[in-house]
């Protein structure tokens, strides 16, 4: 009867819970299932951040390439041909005429220290689509300057010109051709033809204040006899590609500046640069040389000198981009080849980066090699 006692209030203790062992197993049990589910999550979690940072990234990135890929594509549109300016172009400006061409690239002034590499902006050019036509009139000769910065000439008829378009001189049996913006007409006997001396034009950009003179470039030709083309204002579309950082120490951003010839409304305001992708770290870049669209060698743009026998025929751009995402436990490559040029990652007062720390953000190299589908200023 006494067992029978014991064994019924033991069944009633168990009835009434667990046991202190089953209980600390179960919560063992309920640890180690809470530990795999979220280091589940927390995995899944990375994965899924680190995957929108790579695609937020790669949409960003393509985008970029694709506006500046069109834009060195269409570079040298409407602008005059080989067979007339085998010498190519210059501006008219004293005392140094700036070289155009449809392609410029040079290192940025601030560069990143971080990086260890200056980075590239560069600028294209499309012309007026009127050129070919007949020439407007005829050069008699070079009358002097005035003014500073004004180039003058001597015109058979000034009539058909108009203020502020710009114009190209063509000497006979081509060489080096010039252009400049028309800014002061007198007719009558004189038909004085006057160059950028900035009388009621203000244009948004002039050439000569955007391309500089590369070493070797050919110096202004006699013009006695030149045909004088007539390219207008409205038709001419400069475009700038430079990274900048907006305010100093936030995330590197490309923008693009669009200009056109058109006489800007007083007061002249310069147009806004427009940001194209946030990230944009660096962008490399190498000029395609060669005749007759087959490229011989490739050059660095501060290496390139127009010359009688090459033009640039394409251009191998690449550029790096960065996600704007922080992701702790991500770590990039500590340095990239772009170009040849070894990229490093700031691991210290990184622009933009969370403690400085470039590393942990994901990275994408975009490189493409783009050929230049119309006639570059320069040689056949």
């Amino acid at each position: 009867m006494r067992a029978t006692k014991e064994f019924l209030a033991t069944n009633a203790d168990r009835q009434l819970g667990l046991s202190l062992v089953e209980l600390l197993v179960a919560l063992v049990v309920v640890g180690l299932l809470s530990t795999a589910v979220f280091s589940f999550f927390l995995h899944t979690s990375q994965g899924v951040s680190q995957q929108s940072a790579n695609g937020e990234m790669w949409q960003r990135g393509r985008n970029a390439m694709a506006i500046m890929r069109q834009a060195i594509e269409s570079a040298g549109y409407g602008l005059p041909s080989y067979s007339q300016c085998p010498n190519g172009v210059v501006g008219v400006k004293y005392p140094n005429a700036g070289a155009m061409l449809a392609i410029t690239a040079s290192a940025q002034s601030s560069g990143y220290v971080p990086s260890g590499i200056s980075t590239y902006s560069f600028s294209t050019v499309i012309g007026g689509g009127s050129f070919g036509g007949a020439p407007a009139t005829t050069v008699v000769g070079y009358s002097g300057h005035s003014n500073g910065n004004s180039e003058n000439i001597n015109v058979t008829n000034a009539k058909p010109l108009n203020n502020c378009d710009f114009s190209l001189i063509v000497p006979q049996g081509g060489g080096t051709c010039l252009i400049g913006q028309i800014t002061n007409i007198t007719g009558g006997t004189s038909n004085k033809v006057g160059f950028n001396s900035g009388n009621n034009c203000g244009s948004q950009i002039n050439p000569t204040q955007i391309f500089t003179l590369p070493a070797g470039t050919a110096t202004a030709p006699s013009i006695s006899g030149a045909s004088l083309y007539d390219l207008g204002s409205h038709d001419f579309l400069f475009e700038q590609f430079q990274i900048m950082e907006s305010p100093a120490g936030s995330t590197p951003t490309l923008y693009m500046t669009q200009y056109t010839g058109a006489p800007a409304v007083a007061p002249a305001v310069a147009p806004a640069p427009q940001p194209l992708a946030s990230g944009v770290v660096d962008i490399q870049m190498q000029y395609g040389l060669g005749t007759n669209g087959s490229v011989q060698n490739w050059v660095a743009p501060e290496n390139y000198t127009p010359s009688a026998t090459q033009s640039i025929v394409a251009v191998q751009l690449a550029m790096l981009i960065r996600s704007t995402q922080y992701l702790p436990n991500s770590l990039s490559p500590a340095s990239f080849n772009i170009l040849g040029q070894i990229y490093n990652v700031p691991t210290v007062n990184g622009p933009g980066c969370l403690q400085g720390n470039c590393r942990h953000y994901e990275y994408h190299l975009f490189q493409s090699i783009i050929p230049v589908r119309n006639g570059i200023w320069g040689s056949e």
